[in-house]
């Protein structure tokens, strides 16, 4: 399915509302949104490759947690949120691939802009909550993501491009 990328960039914002505006049916909606992933995705096996970067994100925001530059009711990560990660993770491979292809230096841009952005907008929206200010969220966010976006891009770009069991090149699976 070559138009796959549209209907997994429409699936990962439907998560991403779900976890920001309905936290108590999030991992329900999200579970749901990853199994219809896999269900229309042509892409299968190398999207199940790219979940071993999930916990990645687990643990960022468990430091996060642990720092209280996040911050949930019940002090751990909540279920959505692990699953969210997983979302995001196998969107490299479809509606975010076009950042495989993207320099360091605006990868580092991006991800400044667009995670803190994301975070903060959660805490807005009282999905997650936090003891910093504005600002300081702003700058560990940033500065955080700045460095984890480039990272994962990197190694969702090394998984892909691995050739142990196939010299197919990335995009065709």
């Amino acid at each position: 399915m070559r138009k796959f990328w549209i209907i997994n960039g429409l699936l990962f914002q439907l998560a991403w509302f779900a976890a920001a505006l309905l936290t108590q049916y999030a991992a329900l909606i999200i579970s749901i949104i990853l199994v219809l992933h896999f269900i229309l995705s042509d892409k299968r096996k190398a999207d199940t490759k790219l979940l071993a970067l999930a916990p990645i994100g687990w643990l960022v925001d468990s430091l996060l947690v642990h720092y209280s530059v996040i911050t949930s009711t019940n002090g751990w990560l909540p279920l959505w949120l692990l699953l969210l990660w997983c979302v995001f993770v196998i969107s490299l491979n479809h509606s975010l691939l076009w950042l495989s292809k993207t320099k360091w230096p605006l990868l580092i841009i991006i991800g400044s802009i667009s995670g803190c952005m994301s975070y903060t907008a959660a805490i807005r929206f009282g999905a997650l909550d936090s003891s910093l200010e504005l600002t300081g969220q702003v700058i560990y966010l940033g500065l955080l993501w700045g460095v984890l976006l480039p990272v994962l891009v990197v190694l969702s770009n090394l998984i892909a491009n691995y050739k142990a069991n196939t010299n197919k090149p990335r995009g065709g699976e």
